[in-house]
């Protein structure tokens, strides 16, 4: 099950950061290498990604209604949210973890 797959990686790292996301959105095809390229500087942040078309349950769940959004995570809970092709605010989301 998609839910208790993200819940599960949520839960067993420290520093989560993801990126809702959908294939026809382009705003999001715009920011996907940006947050790959974040990916591999920051090794000590799981990255992931999620198709909200994909995974209606997850992205339900935290009331996802623009794209691209991306949410923060410290220990499990909600951190920070970015909304948006935002570059700057998503790189100090994840420096901020």
């Amino acid at each position: 099950d998609d839910w208790y797959h993200f819940y599960h990686m949520l839960n067993s790292h420290t520093k989560v950061a993801v990126d809702f996301t959908a294939s026809w959105c382009g705003p999001c095809r715009q920011m996907s290498p940006i947050f790959s390229d974040l990916s591999s500087e920051h090794r000590d942040v799981l990255f992931l990604s999620v198709d909200i078309d994909n995974v209606r349950d997850v992205a339900q769940a935290y009331g996802i209604s623009s794209l691209p959004t991306f949410k923060f995570f410290y220990g499990g809970r909600e951190y920070q949210t970015v909304v948006g092709a935002n570059r700057s605010g998503l790189e100090y989301g994840i420096e901020s973890l």
